[in-house]
């Protein structure tokens, strides 16, 4: 937790996830004026990839191999001291301070050829890869908490779930990006989706990574 409170100096997005999208949760801040020599890096620190099944059983069971149980132990090493490299592009003589967010990713690693993906997939995988489908902030006071939602999401229950559903139909599979940072004693995560290519069922993995997000800003 001392990680996370001391990476949270400013309130920052998801988004997306990619899930009631506003345009105004892009998290990107521009460099103000006048500050060219203190970067804004965008940089990525890769911490952990796995495999994990997307199975209905193997996840309500929590199976080790399940992506429920993969995403609780990534996250809960990622959101740890240890998990902080230093950050870069910081120039001590800046009037900055740090803000950090973990980058949580989960996407099918099997798709169905092209002569089988719907016209509306194949349109989506263009438009949501230029511009993702982006959600409205949630705040959770546990990892635990957190990935419930993220499961219930990903499976089309609760409101964001149905919202996502909606917005990314026919048999078009999502391709998840969730922004987490600290939020008092607990977490604040934002979801951008890339809504396209179907996948094949017949393959029930995904690809599952963790990494940092640094960057420095004005206070």
């Amino acid at each position: 937790m001392r990680f996370l409170k001391r990476l949270f100096a400013v309130a920052v997005f998801l988004s997306a996830a990619t899930m009631g999208a506003h345009a105004d949760n892009v998290l990107d801040v521009p460099a103000p004026a006048g500050l060219d020599d203190c970067p804004i890096p965008r940089a990525e620190t890769p911490l952990a990839t796995e495999y994990g099944s997307a199975g209905f059983i193997k996840n309500m069971a929590e199976s080790p191999d399940s992506i429920r149980a993969i995403a609780a132990r990534l996250l809960g090493v990622a959101l740890t001291d240890d998990a902080q490299p230093a950050a870069p592009g910081c120039d001590p003589s800046c009037p900055a301070g740090q803000l950090s967010e973990v980058v949580y990713r989960v996407a099918p690693v099997a798709f169905l050829p092209d002569e089988k993906q719907h016209e509306v997939c194949l349109t989506f995988e263009k438009q949501t890869s230029e511009t993702p489908m982006l959600f409205d902030p949630r705040s959770f006071a546990s990892v635990d908490d957190l990935n419930e939602w993220m499961t219930a999401f990903s499976q089309g229950r609760g409101e964001d779930g149905r919202l996502l559903y909606e917005r990314c139909g026919s048999n078009c599979s999502p391709r998840y990006t969730f922004f987490i940072a600290s939020e008092g004693a607990g977490y604040q995560v934002k979801a951008e989706v890339l809504c396209g290519l179907a996948r094949d069922k017949s393959n029930d993995q995904y690809l599952i990574s963790t990494a940092l997000r640094q960057r420095c800003v004005v206070n």
